[in-house]
This record gives structure tokens, C-alpha cells and sequence, in this order.
């Protein structure tokens, strides 16, 4: 049996059917990605899922496993491009012919025998925050507390549009049949840690797979789970979104909409209300099985609002008026309506909830990195069929993750005695530092991809708006025009609650 070594655990031998070892091949890495990723763990994905070698191939397990990554390190590059930059480490034994270049077709019947599990299985064993929860920016509310932060958003990805992948994903969304879409999709959901945007866990599905089952996957997954603090948007406040997430033993704060009236079942002094969320009005198993056990025959009908309300959760509900005054254009005022299950307002004051919802938008900047920063010019997938493309989603959270880890390990060994948070680390930068990594000679590892990362300029996270319209368009130079970018202050107004409603 294979020996399981953890991401940051010491290496131990493994005695396995891996046939590089004293191979030419086995000295094929990626750079400072193999410091963080090592071989090991990645000889033991392969075996733990049977890919292990039988024969020593043009492009054995382990390096089509490197390929697969390296292709999301080189986003718009060709087979034959990303494995000349792999294998351009070995350009001695490349010129005396001891090592030849796999062809573009090998890459495909090597990437075919590997499949989608050691990716999946790597991922699995990627997921964590990377960081202490007493780091900058990781947890909320003091030591007493001490919640991990975390957002849970939900994206799209294009595929390729051939038939494999339309019956597997569905068509091609668009605005009507006669207005097709241009490519198939499919809805990731992400579990990220606020402090360092890491993956804490993720799960996928086609388009038409909603948000809120790709939720309750997640939950069974065991990525929701106590001690963390869920923060997410409208579409989650639901009573089935909400209980999901509080059976798994976590704390959230949700944006409701506007005009959900919510019962005021105590006013507390710091302007926020006790109340109580019903419980979802539609028919689970468990309510069917329920009123098959009492010997109801045919229809079961829905419960009645006494019924939802005595099943309800309790909750705190804070209206929160955020005030947006911008350098240049006009100042506003934006209502919010925030729910959560941190009762007690002395562990968590009204105002400290209201500001604290604003770090879910380290989801958005999580798309942003992912879809923007590291995958550039591959806007789509390059898999034709299901298998392929199950392989790329997993190799993009890898390399998606390792980032992330790079930059977590960057603030945390940062030179400068006082702590640094991550948010500081540019993803940019660290991205650059590892793919010039690849190729290099071993004394150019990691160490020297921190010292790049460390000679650039920290960021500063600036407080100003951005229109939420897609650049490029005609919304998004109208929206500019109306509210230019600029310093932006804002100020929280928490309003008490109405006693006087029905």
C-alpha cells in the first residue's frame, strides 16, 4: 500500500511501480511548482487511482500529469509549444539524442490513459486555507471566536462546442433558439479562503445544474464545515441555502433582498434584530416519508406558515445603509439587508458585520485571477469531449491553487519583521515568478521564486468603486462616465428596526 504524504509534510519513500526512478525523465520537473507540489505526492495520486506505469512511455504518468498543469502555466500555447518549454531543461541529452521531444499526438494518447482522477485527487489534497487562522485577514471576530472566513460564489466556464460536450454539459446557452450561444458551459461553485483567496473546495456540473444543488454537493462534500464563516450573496439566503450551510456546523452572513419582511422578534441595542428565517415551504423526502409514517395516502400538501415558522431558524437581521462618497461624481446611498446566525451582538457588533460582508468579494476577485490572470487568451477549454474537459477543470484549480499557495508561503516567510497579510502578494507577479521557474537549474527553486516575489512592490488595497458592467462595452463607458473611478469613502448606517410593522 502507498505511503499518503500530506501538501508540507516531509517526503517519505514509497515503494510503488512508478518506472521513472533513475530515469533521465525522473529530473523532468516544473520549477518552484514541484517545491510546492513534490513528485511524491504526485507518484502516489497515480497510484492510489491505477495509472501507475507498466512500461516506461515517451511520456509517463507523472510528466503527462506535469503536461496537463503546464498547459495552464502556457494559456494559449500549443501542444508542441508547452512540451518544447517542458522538456527544454534536457536540451543536452535533447542534442546528443539520449531524450527526443514527445509529438503533439503523444501528448493526446498520453493525456487519454491518464483521465481525470489523480487530477481530482491532487486537488483534493490541495484544498485548505494555507494559512494560520491568526494570520492577517484569515479569521474574524478575535481569539475568543476566531471564525475562518470564507465565500462561496459561483461562476461559468466555455467548453468547446462539439457534440460530446453538448449532450454531456447542454447547449450552447443563448438569448432564444433562434440566438444560440456560442459554446457549451459548465457552473463552477468555489469555497474560498478570504485571507488568502485559496481553494477550500470546489464542485462543478453543467450549466443547468443550479447554484443551490451544486451548494448541497459541496456540504456533502465536507468543504462547509464549523468553525468558518460563510459569507455569500442574494442568491443564497434562501431557507434551503441557509440550512444547508448551517448543518454543516458554520456561522454565515447572507445579503437578503430588500423587500423580504422578516419578523422582529427582539431589538438589540446595537440597531439589529432577532428573528426568524421560516423553514423552506416545499416538499423534502423527509416531509413525505413523515406523512406516509402518520398514513397519509396521495397528495401531501405544503406546510402552512405557523408550520414554517415553528420549524424556522433564528437569526440576526441587520439593515445596514452603506454610504458610497467617491472623489469625483456623486455621493449615494446604497440599503442592505444582512442576515446572520451570530446571535450575540457583543461578539459580533451590528457594524462589524455590516463591513465584514464586504470581503465576499474576495470571491469575485478569485474569478478574477482564475479566469482572467491565469487562464488569458484560453477563454475556452481545449478538451472536445467530457473526460478532457473534467481533466482541464482540475488542472486549472491545481495551478489555480498553487498560486495561491505560493503566495500564502511568500507573506507568511516574508522577510520584514511585522506580519504580512497575503492580500499584499500581487497574483500576477507570483504567476510570472513560477512559470519563468520551469526550465530553470535546481538552485533556481523556490527560494528564488519568493525573492522575486519580495524585490516587487507590496499592493495596497485601495478603497474605490468599479462599475460592475463588462469593460470593453457600451454599459461599461456609459457607468464610467456617470461614476468615474476614483478614491471612494465609505461609512456604514445601521438602521434600527421598525417595531411599529405588523
Amino acid at each position: 500500500m502507498p505511503v499518503h504524504t500530506r501538501i508540507g509534510e516531509k517526503a517519505v519513500v514509497l515503494p510503488s511501480p512508478i518506472k521513472l526512478r533513475g530515469h533521465l525523465l525522473d529530473r523532468l520537473n516544473l520549477g518552484a511548482v514541484t517545491e510546492l507540489v513534490p513528485s511524491q505526492v504526485v507518484d502516489e495520486v497515480i497510484i492510489e487511482c491505477g495509472r501507475g506505469e507498466k512500461r516506461l512511455r515517451v511520456l509517463p504518468a507523472r510528466i503527462t500529469l506535469y503536461f496537463v498543469l503546464a498547459l495552464w502555466l502556457c494559456p494559449g500555447a500549443g501542444y508542441g509549444e508547452v512540451l518544447r518549454m517542458l522538456f527544454d531543461q534536457f536540451y543536452q541529452e535533447i542534442g546528443t539524442g539520449l531524450i527526443r521531444v514527445p509529438t503533439g499526438a503523444a501528448a493526446v494518447q498520453a493525456r487519454r490513459r491518464l483521465g481525470r482522477e489523480p487530477l481530482k485527487a491532487l486537488f483534493r489534497r490541495l484544498c485548505g486555507a494555507h494559512a494560520d487562522r491568526d494570520a492577517p485577514g484569515m479569521s474574524a471576530f478575535g481569539c475568543q471566536t476566531a471564525l475562518l472566513k470564507v465565500a462561496v460564489d459561483g461562476t461559468t466556464l466555455d467548453v468547446p462546442d462539439t457534440v460530446a460536450n453538448r449532450t454531456a454539459f447542454g447547449p450552447a446557452p443563448g438569448r432564444s433558439s433562434k440566438d444560440p450561444g456560442r459554446c457549451p458551459q459548465i457552473r463552477v461553485l468555489m469555497l474560498i479562503a478570504c485571507g488568502t483567496r485559496s481553494i477550500m473546495d470546489a464542485v462543478w456540473a453543467g450549466r443547468s445544474t443550479g447554484e443551490g444543488t451544486l451548494l448541497r454537493k459541496l456540504v456533502r462534500s465536507g468543504g462547509i464545515r464549523p468553525g468558518m464563516l460563510v459569507l455569500a450573496d442574494r442568491y443564497f439566503s434562501g431557507s434551503p441555502q441557509v440550512t444547508a450551510i448551517t448543518s454543516a456546523g458554520a456561522h454565515l452572513i447572507i445579503r437578503a433582498n430588500l423587500r423580504r419582511r422578516l419578523p422582529v422578534l427582539k431589538a438589540l441595542p446595537d440597531g439589529s434584530f432577532l428573528s426568524l428565517l421560516p423553514a423552506a415551504n416545499q416538499l423534502t423526502p423527509e416531509l413525505i416519508a413523515r406523512a406516509r409514517a402518520k398514513g397519509v395516502r396521495g397528495h401531501v400538501q405544503r406546510r402552512g406558515v405557523r408550520a414554517r415558522q415553528a420549524a424556522g431558524l433564528p437569526i440576526r437581521v441587520i439593515h445596514a445603509d452603506i454610504g458610497i462618497v467617491p472623489e469625483h461624481g456623486e455621493p449615494r446611498v446604497e440599503p442592505y439587508l444582512l442576515i446572520t446566525t451570530l446571535l450575540d451582538p457583543t461578539v459580533a457588533p451590528a457594524a462589524q458585520v455590516a463591513a465584514l460582508y464586504a470581503e465576499r468579494w474576495e470571491a469575485e476577485t478569485g474569478y478574477a485571477d482564475l479566469k482572467i490572470h491565469l487562464s488569458g487568451p484560453q477563454a475556452v477549454f481545449r478538451s472536445k469531449d467530457p473526460d478532457g474537459v473534467a481533466q482541464e477543470v482540475y488542472a486549472l484549480f491545481i495551478v489555480y491553487q498553487i498560486v495561491q499557495i505560493a503566495r500564502a508561503t511568500a507573506a507568511r516567510e516574508h522577510p520584514r519583521p511585522e506580519p504580512v497579510d497575503p492580500d499584499r502578494i500581487s497574483f500576477t507577479v507570483t504567476l510570472r515568478a513560477l512559470v519563468r521557474s520551469i526550465g530553470r537549474a535546481a538552485a533556481c527553486g523556490l527560494s528564488a521564486v519568493l525573492n522575486e516575489i519580495w524585490a516587487s512592490p507590496q499592493l495596497v488595497r485601495r478603497s474605490r468603486t468599479k462599475t460592475r458592467e463588462r469593460k470593453g462595452t457600451l454599459a461599461y463607458a456609459r457607468a464610467v462616465q456617470k461614476t468615474p473611478l476614483s478614491r471612494t469613502v465609505y461609512t456604514i448606517t445601521i438602521r434600527p428596526p421598525d417595531t411599529t410593522e405588523p
